[in-house]
Formats: structure tokens, sequence, C-alpha cells
């Protein structure tokens, strides 16, 4: 007779049948490990404060160039704003740059920003000023320069003595074409004969670095003496051109060279040039200095091409060579009186032969244009009756070759 199993033994084999059932319970019926479903949150951060670049002005409008900051969240908006006292704020909203600002009132100066915006904030650009105006000509008929298709003047900078105006006499020898430059810019046309300063301005020198400029213009027995240290006396971009620091400029120019003081000591500039029947050439280096205290060169590259259509400067149009010397090809968009409407533009600064060198607004308040000007981009007019040169939006820029002498030493 068998004997049956004690409540004991009955116990364990209940236990031994049923436990991997609970075990495979445990694992989530398929003999893995069991999970708890989470839900994970982004959380979204203001953006940074952009850069403003540049504030181009035009007819009843300004271009905002600008360039997004690298740090914070990523803006889902920009917006474009300039309000002036007694105006109406204009604004104008985009993705990217640049962001026009249309519906402004001519010769009226505004104050231009950009704000980045996302769900979680905004940021705002530190403001720059922008007069628009329709241009004109010298001789009063409104004409309005296109700086979308600029002229490229590579092909108007020559050997001789031009014969013609909107050239640039450069002395032989200056440039060479196998000279180091770049190859390649966004802004220039495929056939290369136009240029886009609005596009340009995207791809601008970014900062905001301070520099102790000293100048002084001092007249003695009727003769001008400049001095100073060369630094201009505005904010400029950061240089060396480095990707950290403006990588949308070094996409195109790798610019190795730091701002660096170079002592201005140009004295025995008379105060009444003679002009004389034949023009001088223009040679590397400075042509001139500008008010801000920092040197004018002529405009064209080490290669002989249109320096301000090909280099890549910052937003007030300056960049420093070997030496460190801080220097325009152009009006410089910084640290100048700016014009009045209806008024002769003030002097801006002086040429290497002494003539002044005025902006780009003759009688009246006139916008000069190349016809209006001779072979040396100068002439006289009723406000000025002294010979004087201007500078343009269009190529030569500044002066087109020497109407006087030069000084012998003008470094």
């Amino acid at each position: 007779m068998t004997q049956a199993p004690s409540r004991a033994v009955q116990l364990l084999r209940s236990l031994l049948q049923v436990g991997p059932l609970l075990m495979l319970a445990a694992c989530g019926g398929n003999g893995s490990s069991s999970s708890t479903s989470t839900t994970s949150t982004t959380t979204t951060t203001a953006p940074g404060t952009p850069t403003l670049n540049s504030a181009t002005a035009g007819d009843a409008q300004a271009v905002l160039a600008f360039t997004a900051s690298t740090s914070g969240g990523t803006a889902t908006s920009y917006t474009g704003s300039c309000a002036a006292t007694g105006a109406t704020t204009r604004s104008a909203t985009g993705t990217s740059s640049p962001i026009t600002v249309t519906t402004l009132t001519n010769t009226t100066t505004y104050s231009c920003t950009v704000t980045a915006t996302n769900s979680a904030g905004s940021a705002t650009s530190t403001a720059r000023s922008v007069t628009p105006a329709a241009t004109s000509s010298g001789g009063g008929t409104s004409t309005t320069v296109d700086t979308t298709a600029l002229p490229v003047g590579t092909s108007k900078i020559i050997n001789t003595v031009p014969t013609a105006v909107g050239y640039l006499y450069a002395c032989s020898g200056t440039t060479n074409p196998n000279n180091p430059g770049n190859t390649a810019q966004g802004w220039i046309s495929s056939d290369g004969t136009t240029w886009n300063l609005q596009t340009k301005s995207i791809y601008a020198v970014t900062g905001n670095d301070s520099w102790a400029s000293t100048f002084t213009n001092t007249i003695a027995n009727a003769f001008r003496k400049l001095d100073g240290n060369g630094l201009p006396s505005h904010t400029t971009g950061i240089y060396k051109i480095t990707n950290e620091t403006s990588p949308l400029a070094y996409q195109y120019d790798q610019n190795p060279n730091s701002i660096k003081p170079n002592t201005v000591a140009w004295s025995g500039l008379s105060t009444n040039p003679t002009v004389n029947a034949t023009p001088t050439c223009l040679g590397g280096g400075a042509v001139g200095i500008f008010l801000t205290g920092a040197r004018m060169f002529a405009a064209f590259d080490a290669k002989g091409r249109d320096a301000r259509a090909w280099e890549v400067t910052d937003a007030c149009e300056g960049h420093p060579q070997q030496t460190g010397a801080y220097h325009y090809h152009s009006l410089p968009k910084c640290g100048l009186t700016a014009d009045v409407a209806g008024q002769h533009s003030a002097v801006i600064g002086y040429a290497a032969d002494g003539f002044a060198i005025y902006g780009p607004q003759g009688d009246g308040g006139t916008t000069i244009a190349n016809k209006d000007l001779d072979i040396c981009h100068g002439h006289t007019d009723t406000s000025v009756t002294q010979y004087h040169y201007h500078t343009t939006e269009t190529f030569p820029y500044t002066i087109g070759c020497y109407r006087g002498t030069p000084i012998t030493s003008h470094d």
C-alpha cells in the first residue's frame, strides 16, 4: 500500500509548479526585465542676442543684415524694427538675414534693431542708425543707386592717366594678379560684372572691439599736420578673422591680421593745394586719412581688383593689413558726422595731396554721382569753391588719382 504524501510535500510540489509562472509574470510575460514607461521633456531656452552687422539705407527702407547668436536656444523668427522721434515705428519679420524694413520716411534718421524670438523668450540686438533717402545725382535728378547690383570696378583700374570719369589711376607695379587674395565671393555675380552690397553685409566681420584712438588735425603757416596712432575712433569687428568669432566672414576671408597702432605723422599738407593739369597715380598703402583717425587706401586690392567688391570688412567697412593698420577703401560707415538733408556734406578726411574729402552730398544735399566729378573724383561747386574730392557709392568710391601733388611721406 502506497503511503499518501505529507501536507508539507504537497505544498512544496504546488510551489514548484506555480513559481515559474509567477516569475514569468514578474518579467513582463516574455522573460525580460520589467520597464517603467517615462515621458521625456525638452526645455526650450530663449535665443541669444543677435548681432546687427549693418543697416543699409535705401529709398524709404532699411536693409538690416545680422548674425544669429551661437548661444541660447534656436530662434524661430527675427523681427527688424526701426524707430524715430515723431515717426511711426516700422517692423518686418523673417527667419534669416537680411530683413528689409519698408515704408520709412526719407531723410529721417531711424534707430534699428533685430529681435530673435522663440517660445521661451526673445533677445534684441544693439541698435544701428540709418537715414533712408531717395538718391539723386549732382544735377538734382532723382536716380536710385541699386546696391544689389553695383558695378565691379576691376576693369577700370588702369596705369595711364584716365580720359573718362569713374576710373582709378594706379601706379605701375603697385598690384600683381599673382598676389594672394580670395578666389570666390558669394555676393559677386556669376559673370563678375556686378556685386551685391546687401548680400555682402551679411558676411561682415562681427564683434565690438574698442580702441584708444588719438588723432589731431592742426594748421600752422598754411600747412596742415595730421597726427595720431592710426586706430579708429569707433568700434570694429574682431580681427583676426576666425571661424569662432566670424563664421560667415571666415568662409570667404581668413584675414590673419590683428588691428594694431600704426603712427600717423603727415606734415606739409598745403591748405591751398594747386590743381595740376596732369594728375598723379595712386600707389599702395595710405592715400588719405579720414577724420576717424584711420587710413584711407585706394580702391584696389593686392591683386589689382575692386577692393570694396572683393575684400571682407567689418560693418564700418574697415579691416587691417599686414602691419595691423586699420583702413578703408570707401566711405567709413562709422565714426563720422551724418549728412544733413538738403546740405552739402562735411569734410570727412584729407588726401595725401592736401585736398579735402567730402561725403556723398553736393550742393543742396543732392547726391553726387561719377558724372558730376572729374577724372580724379573731385570738382568745385557753389558750397565749396576750392577743389575737393567726394565719396560715392560706386567705384572708385573715394579718389581716382591725385589732382594735387602728394607729400613725400604718407604711409
